[in-house]
């Protein structure tokens, strides 16, 4: 009797937000070199023309129940063709015996419901419009709970092994406002208004969205293959070595496709890229495109580190006032739910020499005697194993 691989049939999302370096990982990754591996072209984005249609017609500036029904409609009809192509890949990975992999911001995920909701601090009375069509449950048991947010119903997020991909806020969302405000790229502050500015600048979409798999009674008792994963951008710049092994491990990828140097993407094949998807979507890839590798002068400062007092004042000399004190009001208030998935992340896998130094430097405050003896031996062991 043949025995069925247990990484295949996965369906692998990794959820993000702009300007987390999902581009990166994804590139290290390199999943064109995994057989067993299936996306699309754009490695996911399947809501990002729905989440880009609400953008261009400024359906942010008004609230869901200010919207005409033919805006309702034709919101949803994209989010539902998104749902389709997506449900298609799933049916195709299944057929294939693949893992699945699909990259998706959280916000992007967001209904236009939770959206507007969340931006104008009211409900709506248009709760079930965003209900999608689900050919494999009828309507009746299609069910969405309070921490589901998404436009994907509780019956499908638990076929899904989520991993959520986080970065400072201090970092995030002031690169994420550099490349708003460019008056070269159509996403500047002319086409997105401050609305969708606020939806976009928090992490509440992940941090609820990662609640909603951690509190889930139906999913403790299951296999790891639904147990979120939360990795930091600043580990996957800092110890890929060490952390993405580990990942592969944990979502059925092949570690050894690992790769960490590439061939910088020439200028022929951004342009064509970039009239392809359009200056927005290019000017996000910009910095992945012109690289060969990991950039260590990009390397983030330790999430421990980042005084954002400091970074505020940097802020006001680059973005005037106004823009930095919005840039503050929406980093701090992302803070605790960036604080409270950063403690759940995984960690890179540390060296015995790596993990001294770390747990020294975890105890100095306090000097533990009994951890400091714990030291003593581990190094008077080590002394003993040289010499035998």
């Amino acid at each position: 009797m043949e025995i069925k691989d247990p990484r295949k049939g996965r369906l692998l999302f990794l959820i993000t937000c702009p300007r987390v370096a999902s581009n990166l990982l994804v590139k290290i990754l390199s999943l064109q070199d995994q057989p067993d591996v299936l996306t699309n072209d754009m490695g996911g984005y399947f809501f990002l023309p729905a989440f880009m249609m609400i953008n261009e017609a400024k359906l942010h500036n008004r609230h869901l129940d200010d919207w005409t029904e033919e805006e309702r409609e034709q919101v949803k009809s994209i989010y539902q063709a998104g749902f389709d192509r997506l449900q298609a890949y799933i049916n195709q990975a299944r057929a294939e015996d693949k893992i699945l992999f699909v990259k998706e911001h959280a916000n992007f995920m967001a209904t236009p419901l939770k959206q507007s909701q969340y931006a104008w601090s009211r409900n709506s009375f248009h709760d079930a419009d965003w209900r999608l069509e689900y050919p494999q449950h009828r309507s009746s048991k299609v069910h969405y709970s309070t921490l589901n947010d998404s436009v994907l119903p509780d019956s499908l997020l638990h076929q899904i092994q989520p991993t959520f991909l986080i970065r400072h806020p201090a970092l995030v969302f002031p690169s994420n406002l550099r490349v708003t405000m460019d008056k070269d790229s159509e996403t500047s502050t002319e086409a997105i208004k401050r609305v969708a500015l606020d939806i976009a600048m928090t992490m509440r979409w992940s941090r609820r969205l990662y609640d909603f798999y951690a509190t889930d009674q139906s999913l403790s008792s299951r296999s790891s293959r639904t147990q979120p994963v939360i990795i930091d951008a600043y580990d996957v710049t800092n110890a890929p070595h060490q952390l993405l092994p580990r990942f592969c491990a944990l979502t059925g990828l092949d570690a050894s496709k690992l790769t960490f140097t590439w061939k910088r993407t020439s200028d022929e094949i951004r342009a064509r890229l970039t009239e392809a998807t359009g200056p927005a979507i290019a000017s996000y890839l910009s910095t992945i495109w012109a690289s060969e590798g990991i950039m260590k002068e990009k390397a983030m400062e330790s999430p421990e580190a980042i005084d954002i007092d400091v970074e505020a004042r940097k802020w006001r000399e680059e973005f005037g006032e106004d823009e930095a004190r919005r840039l503050e009001e929406w980093v701090r208030q992302a803070m605790p739910d960036y604080i409270y998935l950063w403690e759940r992340r995984l960690k890179p896998e540390l060296k015995v020499e790596e993990d001294e130094e770390e747990a020294k430097t975890v105890i100095q405050p306090h000097r533990s005697k009994m951890l400091v003896k714990f030291l003593s031996v581990l190094r008077s062991i080590r002394r003993l194993l040289q010499k035998l």
